[in-house]
């Protein structure tokens, strides 16, 4: 009975072994796998900020010139544009007025 036991225990220790062989197989696959992923990814990002970077430095350049306009028509058209600021705060408060007084809830008393 003794030496059926040592069987065993030899038998499962070798199914351990080929089990901790097959783990270590398999990390070492997945990390591969990983590293592939992670540098496909990084190649794919690397060229979507490539393609974009020109239309981006593109669009901050319209800004920017729409911006000099405005600023510049403003400048031209002083009156006008206080004039206009000043309606566009009025209209906005008196927005906010009438909307305040409407938003508020009756006040509930306990005894109803």
């Amino acid at each position: 009975m003794a030496a059926n036991t040592d069987d065993i225990r030899a038998s499962v220790s070798k199914d351990i072994a080929a089990l901790q062989q097959e783990v270590s197989r398999l990390q070492k696959m997945i990390s591969a796998q990983g590293a592939e992923a992670y540098y496909e990814v990084r190649g794919r990002a690397g060229k979507a900020y490539d393609e974009a970077l020109p239309r981006a430095k593109n669009a901050v350049a319209q800004i920017r010139a729409e911006g000099a306009a405005a600023a510049g028509a403003a400048r031209e058209h002083a009156a006008a544009t206080t004039t206009a600021l000043v309606l566009a705060g009025a209209l906005g408060f008196l927005a906010g007025y009438l909307l305040s007084g409407h938003s508020q809830p009756q006040p509930r008393h306990w005894w109803h």
